[in-house]
């Protein structure tokens, strides 16, 4: 049962991802995402500093609410940390190499640009903080 449950529900969200792109009649890579303080995510990996890569989407909810921790954070940590957003809607070839499944989903790439942790969902500024000193990145 568990089985045909979660087959159901990764094929709805992948459904989801499929209409949010059609429905925005866009697909190419694009950042339109008007965040404060973030880096192409090839670029970052490359310059040597810890990254925080968000994949969501502007008109996602809790990605919304994910927005003001994560620019606080680099407003605080910015010399030290890069951010990137990837809106999923713009950039499948990179919701896909990630395996993005759902929104928003945190990565965490140390300074050699390599993935060490990833978060699924909202994410308080203390966490992820408390995280961020865990894996001495801050």
């Amino acid at each position: 049962m568990n089985k045909w449950l979660n087959l159901i529900l990764l094929m709805c969200l992948a459904l989801s991802l499929v209409l949010s792109v059609a429905c925005t009649g866009r697909g190419g890579a694009s950042d339109s995402s008007g965040w404060e303080g973030t880096t192409p995510l090839s670029e970052a990996l490359a310059n040597g500093k810890p990254t925080i890569a968000e994949f969501g989407a502007t008109t996602c909810v809790p990605c919304k609410a994910m927005k003001p921790v994560l620019e606080g954070i680099i407003a605080d940590y910015g010399d030290t940390l890069n951010l990137s957003f990837i809106d999923v809607r713009y950039n499948g070839s990179l919701t896909t190499k990630y395996k993005i499944s759902l929104i928003p989903t945190q990565l965490f790439f140390d300074s050699a640009g390599q993935e060490v942790t990833r978060h699924v969902g909202y994410w308080p500024r203390e966490d992820v903080l408390a995280h961020l000193q865990e894996l001495g990145f801050i």
